[in-house]
């Protein structure tokens, strides 16, 4: 029964561990987040605020754990106090102090399986619970990495996405292209059409680049009408060609506003590539991209434009 006991005490460890892995990970980025200087506290966006609320919980989750590994610690404890008191009582007893020992032996024995019983019990709770948060905090996650208008990556999954690649690109000897793109006079559109028909257009544009991309590519809202595609294994001919398909495939839209009917007309969008060099960095990379989307902008918009890394 004793070493029952303790295959039970084992799980609560292991489950404490687990939670507390989690929950320390998760109180450690809150911290590193609130303890850069700030006049003011920001109000967390919606993701942040899971996050806060699933750590907070964790927290709860871990002190519960832990409060039932020192309660059957203690119970353990006493237990083998017990025992130890019994041994000594069984070498100088009577036949009828013999058969009390035994009896209390018995209860201890039957009052220890029912609170090995109970913590059980509430082992499988807080496992349910912890299953629970563990979903919830991928969801959170999820949704932090999401841009809500056009479900795409966001900046911050662009900007960690892109430090990957690179860094795999370069230990593998392999190329990587980016691609940055932007819809022509997007401003003229809001303004003739208002900001619903431009995020109606602007999901439209996020669906064509994801339609023309593979499973491995990432293609992330980078900011505003701005889009960023990360190819990896691509070398700047097979990246152009990528783009200028989906150059292609927006010329040839006609939209029109669905209540009206009235027509939009062909909307057009820009697009600018570099490949992986040897000196460069992300933010190398990024600038020598968005300095090619510039070129294809003054060239005349609704044109690709590629830039070649340097020689080593």
């Amino acid at each position: 029964m004793f070493t029952s006991g303790l295959t039970m005490l084992e799980a609560c460890l292991i489950g404490l561990s687990a939670v507390s892995v989690v929950g320390l990970g998760i109180m450690i980025w809150l911290a590193s987040r609130s303890s850069s200087p700030a006049a003011e506290a920001p109000t967390p966006a919606p993701a942040e605020a899971d996050f806060e609320a699933a750590a907070v919980h964790l927290d709860a989750q871990a002190a519960a754990i832990l409060e039932l590994v020192r309660t059957y610690e203690e119970a353990g404890t006493r237990y083998s106090v017990t025992l130890a008191q019994a041994d000594k009582s069984l070498a100088l007893a009577t036949r009828e102090q013999i058969g009390i020992i035994v009896k209390f032996l018995l209860a201890e024995n039957a009052k220890m399986q029912n609170e090995a019983g109970e913590l059980r019990s509430r082992l499988e709770q807080s496992r349910t619970q912890i299953d629970k948060l563990r979903a919830h905090l991928a969801e959170a996650q999820e949704i932090g990495l999401r841009d809500p208008l056009t479900s795409l990556s966001n900046r911050r999954c662009f900007d960690a996405s892109l430090a990957r690649e690179l860094a795999d690109a370069k230990a593998r000897g392999v190329p990587l292209s980016l691609v940055m793109g932007d819809i022509d006079n997007f401003k003229k559109i809001n303004d003739l059409y208002g900001h619903q028909i431009g995020d109606e257009i602007l999901k439209t544009f996020a669906s064509v680049l994801t339609d023309n991309v593979r499973a491995r590519d990432t293609v992330a809202r980078y900011g505003g009408e701005e889009f960023a595609i990360i190819l990896p294994d691509t070398h700047i001919e097979s990246a152009r060609q990528l783009t200028e398909r989906a150059r292609r495939k927006i010329e040839s839209l006609q939209l029109a506003v669905t209540e009206s009917g009235k027509q939009i007309g062909t909307i057009t969008a820009s697009f600018g590539i570099a490949e992986l060099g040897p000196g460069d960095d992300a933010e190398a990379l990024i600038q020598r991209a968005d300095h090619k989307l510039y070129e294809a902008k003054c060239g005349g918009r609704n044109r690709v434009a590629a830039d070649r890394p340097a020689a080593a």
